[in-house]
């Protein structure tokens, strides 16, 4: 080992402080320039006559004192209504499942897997080959600590890698890239959006929110793919002595609106993430697989009813509508909204975790509840991309491929190309 030159720790700021105390006494020599540029009749003035004065403004700031205190949150609040209202938010999961998804939803299930008349399109194996490094990323943070439930004292060693927020993001994004790249016809993507709507739901006013982190559009819906008359009458699964709301948080302090945010464009895929550390069971209990399907179905549901309530208007409510004549005076008029949907709203859902996939398909065609109308579903099993993905010895390593995933999710996204 060699020793090196012996180097001492100096204060950065006191050293240019100490600096500039002998830099500053430095006069400055006279170059002529000032003599060049008068013989050569370029006018040679002071530069304090050309410098701006001072901005009059910072004379008038004034310290008026600390930030205003938030509102409390009593009755007075702007937000507060007197009607509770059960929340569902982008964390949340039914207790009951699926089938609380169904009653709460008003939706059945006409067969098992994704509907026949969805054409099925198959990647190349060379595309497979592709789908091996997406997944990947050399991001190393610290990731949530190990337990084990039989040795719950037991401390692991800590284990550094890429986070289930970004590896389900990165997969996302180009797992959607090379289907557009397959497909030779890229649709618009929404990243990151709110979709909200409030309603009451058999006399219980319920808001259903969430994050859409990918929504594809497109400029005409989706087409209906079975009659909507075709379900009337059946019934939806039972719950017991348990109400559909159960597990949905309550607050009286919401705003009543509805957020869609793509205006005319009509939703035609949604990519929802469900990271484990984003999403948690209100009783703090692991999230079973009923509970994630039947967020699959909530978020397929929100982000149809959105579009249907933009579109058609609000149900068992008046739709105020405003338009200005040739006169300059605005008309308004009033609007019943309706329930019953003159043309069903089909929307896609792809629902994973980065490992897990999810695909449904929702065919809204009521808003109501209680009715005989009901929403069609098609939900195909879990099914996971990969048993393993992760770095070995420093090398890139992915076991268990299944290419049905991809072949899904390509099926989907070119569902109807000409849109």
């Amino acid at each position: 080992m060699r020793v090196t030159q012996t180097l001492w720790r100096q204060h950065i700021g006191w050293t240019f402080k100490q600096h500039w105390k002998v830099q500053r006494h430095r006069v400055p020599l006279a170059t002529g320039a000032d003599l060049v540029l008068s013989q050569m009749n370029i006018p040679v003035v002071p530069a304090e006559d050309i410098i701006a004065a001072p901005c009059p403004m910072r004379k008038e700031l004034k310290f008026v004192g600390l930030a205003d205190r938030p509102l409390p949150w009593d009755e007075c609040h702007p937000l507060y209504h007197k009607q509770e209202c059960h929340m569902y938010g982008n964390h949340s999961v039914l207790l009951k499942g699926l089938d609380q998804a169904k009653v709460l939803t008003n939706t059945v299930e006409l067969e098992q897997g994704l509907p026949a008349a969805l054409p099925r399109v198959t990647a190349s194996a060379r595309h497979h080959h592709l789908v091996n490094n997406l997944a990947l990323d050399a991001e190393q943070k610290k990731l949530p600590k190990l337990k084990d439930p039989e040795r719950p004292a037991f401390n692991f060693p800590r284990v550094y890698g890429i986070t289930d927020i970004r590896g389900t993001r990165l997969l996302t994004y180009r797992l959607i890239q090379l289907c557009a790249s397959i497909s030779g016809s890229p649709r618009p993507v929404v990243n990151h959006t709110p979709v909200k709507v409030t309603m009451d739901r058999g006399g219980s006013l319920v808001q259903l929110g969430i994050r859409a982190d990918q929504l594809l559009v497109a400029k005409t819906p989706l087409s209906p793919l079975v009659d909507q008359y075709s379900t009337s009458g059946m019934e939806l699964p039972g719950l017991g002595q348990a109400h559909f709301t159960v597990s949905l948080e309550t607050d009286h302090f919401y705003q009543d609106i509805d957020i869609y945010p793509t205006g005319n464009w009509a939703p035609h895929t949604l990519v929802l993430h469900g990271n484990q550390s984003e999403v948690y069971n209100l009783y703090e209990t692991p999230v079973t697989e009923q509970q994630w399907l039947g967020r699959s179905l909530v978020g397929s549901f929100i982000v149809a009813a959105a579009y249907a309530r933009a579109q058609f208007g609000l149900a068992n409510a008046l739709v105020v509508l405003s338009s200005t004549s040739e006169d300059g005076e605005i008309e308004v008029r009033l609007s019943a909204g309706v329930e019953d949907l003159p043309h069903p709203v089909c929307v896609q859902c792809c629902h994973t975790d980065g490992r897990l996939f999810h695909f449904v398909i929702l065919q809204l065609n009521t808003l109501g509840v209680g009715t005989e109308l009901r929403n069609i579903l098609w939900s195909q099993p879990r099914v996971a991309l990969f048993d393993t993905c992760g770095y070995k010895n420093g090398q890139p390593e992915l076991t268990g491929y299944n290419g049905d995933v991809l072949d899904t999710l390509l099926s989907l996204y070119t569902h109807s190309i000409t849109s």
